[in-house]
């Protein structure tokens, strides 16, 4: 039962991340006693208005209003699908995606049913979005764990109309399928699923408005992340097992967002990202940080090993590891112009005799004397090394507007 449970919290987990359902889940037909009336006032109702509760009611009950009448069967017909296999059968989803002429303006397919489905079935419902110009694709291996090896058909990545694309609890689809490019995708989404190195490699250049990229729990693959991208705004990397995060040409990425793992050690290496403004959270213990030609971070940082468009900087720190507290000075003098910086403290694995004195002997930083108007401390402990740290900041920051 406790593994039962466990599984169901993952799987869970996963949904939670993914874009939330297009159409209500809740959402159905009344049955009162007044359906008649009702019936009357909403077939007084024009059709523009009509189309838009049509695509607000979950897959089955959107069908299920053809029934009524041949009004109603040109509604259905002239609203995009939006298409969720939520509580209906495999053969629904079949049937809608047949009688529907579309276009589909989003499709999640999440069922406990999926991993099981003949292949000519999913190459029938992938062909069948392809050639309906699906937008916006979720698919999520419903039977993890049973079926935790199952992998989509190459048919997945014929989609070339998709925007958003997110994967959960699979392997990535085999890429003899992979389309020549995907001219309109802005965001990819990889939850808990293995996406080979060449994978990854393969589908980055042929993406060209790719603006998000998101990584999140996964455990095996990718392994190493390189950004060549003209075009890329965002890179999540979440919870994730990844050794490499290199932003090799990124002239246009903002946004670095990380949330280490336990015993997860990532090398982040920042080479070209000229509009860099928000990182983190950069883990002291963990990561290791080199930017540009520099072989990493020296006690001296020099002017080619500075992020100088760096607004939002996240650290998380032992303050009771001595090694860790020192590297701290270091890696603010990488982000002279820090405006706004998150300090997370965390429990000392192994405790060394810190010197609370260490901040009185640190030489002038820039981005702390000159720059910094929100200062955040998380989780403290009151350890002498953390009020220390917090006296040095509020001794130094002359332009500290907001602290808590």
């Amino acid at each position: 039962v406790e593994q039962t449970t466990a599984m169901d919290e993952t799987l869970a987990t996963v949904l939670s991340y993914l874009p939330p359902p297009s159409v209500s889940t809740t959402a159905s037909p009344s049955s009162s006693s007044t359906a008649s009336d009702d019936d009357d006032r909403i077939n007084c109702l024009p059709d523009v208005l009509l189309r838009n509760i049509i695509s607000r009611l979950p897959t089955k009950d959107a069908a299920r209003t053809t029934i009524l009448s041949s009004r109603w069967r040109s509604l259905w017909a002239s609203t995009p699908l939006r298409l969720d296999d939520a509580g209906i059968v495999p053969t629904a989803v079949t049937a809608a995606l047949n009688s529907h002429p579309g276009p589909v303006t989003s499709a999640r397919l999440s069922s406990e049913h999926l991993a099981y489905q003949e292949p000519d079935v999913l190459d029938s419902w992938f062909a069948s979005l392809a050639a309906k110009n699906v937008e916006e694709l979720s698919v999520v291996n419903g039977s993890w764990p049973a079926e935790c090896e199952w992998r989509p058909p190459p048919g997945l990545l014929g989609c070339a109309s998709l925007r958003r694309l997110w994967l959960g609890l699979c392997q990535f689809p085999d890429i003899s399928g992979l389309a020549s490019a995907f001219p309109s995708l802005q965001e990819l989404g990889i939850v808990h699923c293995s996406m080979q190195d060449r994978e990854l490699h393969a589908v980055l250049p042929r993406c060209p408005e790719l603006e998000r990229l998101a990584f999140v729990l996964t455990q095996d693959y990718p392994r190493y992340i390189h950004i060549w991208s003209g075009s890329l705004q965002s890179l999540v990397v979440w919870r994730s097992m990844v050794r490499e995060v290199h932003l090799d040409d990124a002239p246009n990425l903002e946004r670095l967002l990380l949330e280490p793992i336990g015993g997860a050690s990532t090398h982040v290496k920042i080479i070209n990202a000229p509009r860099l403004k928000i990182f983190g959270y950069f883990d002291v213990g963990l990561h290791q940080l080199k930017i540009g030609p520099t072989d990493g971070i020296g006690m001296k940082v020099k002017p080619n090993a500075m992020v100088r468009t760096l607004r939002t900087l996240a650290l998380k720190v032992q303050f009771g590891d001595e090694k860790q507290v020192k590297l701290v000075p270091l890696l603010l003098r990488c982000f002279p112009c820090l405006e706004t910086l998150y300090i997370k403290s965390s429990p000392s694995e192994s405790p060394t005799n810190v010197d609370v004195d260490f901040w009185d002997q640190v030489g002038h930083t820039e981005c702390v004397t000159s720059h910094i108007k929100k200062f955040v401390f998380e989780a403290a402990r009151g350890e002498d090394t953390e009020l220390a740290f917090v006296k040095f900041v509020m001794e130094r920051a002359q332009m500290l507007e907001v602290m808590r």
